[in-house]
């Protein structure tokens, strides 16, 4: 998602005080305190009349915050005026816009990628034809990478049989991205390449591949992930997490400097509740990251107006509506707080710019066109908590990679929110709600005391044990309440049937490994010995300078690899020798 000046707005000098007059008259909220106990006293009855004992009856959230059976203007009273504030005012709980969607709605941003090249172009032009629109009506490609890439490989790589093309697109050089962009107008469009570990080779590629289309690259818009931190709660062989912090400030350095449009940094908060964090992991793991990550880029030489507004987030969306709602609300508030902390003043600094990815993880592969309802909730939810774009998972997540009717369907999903719904008339329009209010405050407390005590440990990138250890504890619980049947999932563990929904299947084209097997080898065949030779010396030079402390030579040095036709298996491979490579845990 690229930072824009939808709205403008004044820096806040210093973070607004806490000395603005009380929400509420005594009078008043003694008042709501009586009515509190008229309506007890009427609750009480209800449930004595169905065998249950009120005092027992207390309903918890998905992330195990309690809750009352309603709530009143006395529930927050003793919140300051500032957190709710307005609209695009700090601490932007209630959203960064003061106009929200009324003037331009979120960007309908599908995840797109499988197979070759032309294969995933084919599902672009496809999607655009069905009115996939990002910002200010521009074209938005999400482009994900295969798992033969995530691992730093070659397609020809022995790792690499039977994962090319699967879940991502097999792009594996600069010659791969002409295949995957001609014909594109690269200064008009936004490109995110969601990548893992293979973050700067795919950088290097696009950029050498951009400098022969003769595109400058202060003119191209798009994201970089820079997920290095996400081996904390995930089993793939990575770098050691301070080379993936010290990787992410080469790519924020070289961009601050040199691509304008480019977004640098993704807070991948939905792939830690995909693993199994709860909301408030979710919240708290996510804000520990992105401060880590700031604070190594400030030790770089960058101040964080340079580099923050470029920061991003991709939060799940998931089945506790509410909660889900309001940790988006308190996620804001927590990082603009702990951003003007760091030094941050330009109000672009401390936004939480959202792309929301629905839940795949809570999609059923039983009765799977039930999963249209699940992310039409989810989606719901996403717009009313005001976030800046959007991917809904496709009803047949469970079971492969979206066919084109799935993608068409979850599309579709988003366009009747927007389009039908009326929610976009309104900014916030959930906002004072005693109970969003108020929820929205127990996830900011509960979110803050985990993310203290990650500071506490040093921060969150010498702190992997830990997050691991309470991101698989929270999985263990909720699969525990699945089998338990203390949390529902309906058609696995609550009305089950024995129809069979038959849905098509989606299975990519498995002539497409012997090509890119074909292509890869032939490129190596064909290019210049030379060049490439030079090229890849000069690359291992500025990767042991890299090593050794010294950041602004190695994304240059590989964008020349890549021109030369170095592969991502080679440019990979020089980055694993000098920075190591290994299991996470």
């Amino acid at each position: 998602m690229q930072a824009t000046k939808q709205q403008a707005e004044v820096a806040p000098a210093e973070e607004p005080q806490a000395d603005v007059p009380a929400q509420f008259t005594p009078e008043f909220l003694e008042a709501t305190r009586r009515l509190e106990q008229e309506w007890r006293q009427k609750y009480d009855a209800i449930a004595k009349k169905f065998g249950v004992d009120p005092a027992a009856a207390v309903r918890h959230t998905d992330s195990g915050l309690p809750l009352k059976p309603a709530y009143f203007a006395h529930d927050i009273a003793d919140m300051p005026v500032e957190n709710l504030s307005a609209p695009g005012q700090f601490p932007y709980t209630r959203g960064l816009y003061a106009a929200q969607y009324q003037f331009m709605p979120w960007a309908n941003q599908p995840v797109i990628g499988y197979g070759l090249p032309e294969e995933t172009r084919a599902r672009m032009d496809y999607l655009q034809s069905q009115g996939m629109t990002g910002y200010f009506g521009n074209t938005f490609y999400n482009l994900v990478y295969d798992l033969v890439s995530h691992e730093g490989v070659d397609p020809d790589h022995p790792a690499a049989e039977g994962r090319v093309g699967q879940c991502g697109m097999g792009v594996y050089s600069r010659e791969d991205n002409a295949r995957l962009f001609d014909g594109l107008p690269l200064d008009k469009i936004n490109v995110v390449h969601i990548s893992w570990y293979e973050n700067l080779p795919v950088m290097a590629h696009y950029l050498a591949y951009a400098r022969r289309r003769g595109v400058p690259w202060e003119k191209l818009g798009g994201n970089s992930m820079n997920w290095y931190y996400h081996s904390a709660y995930t089993g793939m062989t990575c770098f050691p997490p301070k080379a993936g912090m010290d990787l992410t400030a080469e790519l924020v350095q070289f961009c601050t400097r040199r691509m304008p449009r480019w977004n640098t940094v993704n807070i991948f908060g939905y792939g830690m509740e995909e693993a199994g964090a709860s909301a408030v992991q979710e919240v708290a793991f996510s804000v520990a990251t992105g401060i880590d990550y700031a604070r190594g880029c400030m030790s770089k030489g960058l101040a964080p107006d340079e580099f923050l507004p470029r920061f991003g987030f991709q939060i799940s969306q998931a089945n506790d509506f509410f909660e889900e709602v309001c940790k988006i609300r308190a996620l804001r508030r927590i990082w603009a707080r702990k951003c003007h902390e760091l030094g941050a003043r330009d109000p672009r600094s401390m936004h939480v710019r959202i792309h929301t990815h629905t839940s795949g993880a809570v999609l059923t592969a039983q009765q799977p066109l039930n999963n249209l309802i699940r992310t039409t909730l989810h989606s719901f939810g996403a717009a009313l908590a005001g976030v800046q774009a959007m991917e809904v998972s496709t009803f047949d997540e469970a079971l492969a990679i979206p066919t084109e009717h799935s993608a068409t369907m979850a599309l579709r999903v988003q366009q009747i929110i927007q389009e039908e719904s009326g929610i976009t008339r309104v900014a916030d329009p959930l906002g004072g709600s005693y109970y969003v209010e108020a929820l929205t405050n127990q996830i900011e407390a509960a979110a803050l005391a985990l993310f203290d005590e990650v500071e506490k440990r040093g921060g969150y990138h010498k702190c992997h044990d830990y997050i691991r250890a309470q991101i698989e504890a929270s999985a263990v619980r909720w699969r525990d309440e699945v089998d338990a049947k203390k949390r529902i999932l309906v058609g696995v563990n609550k009305y089950q049937s024995d129809e069979i929904q038959d849905v098509e299947v989606f299975k990519v084209n498995p002539e497409s490994e012997r090509i890119a097997v074909e292509r890869v080898r032939a490129l190596r065949a064909s290019r210049d010995p030379q060049k490439f030779a030079t090229a890849m010396a000069d690359l291992e030079q500025a990767a042991a300078r890299f090593k050794n402390g010294q950041i602004g030579e190695l994304l240059p040095a590989m964008i020349e690899a890549s021109d030369a036709d170095a592969t991502t298996g080679e440019l990979m491979g020089v980055l694993k020798r000098h920075l190591g490579w290994s299991p996470p845990h």
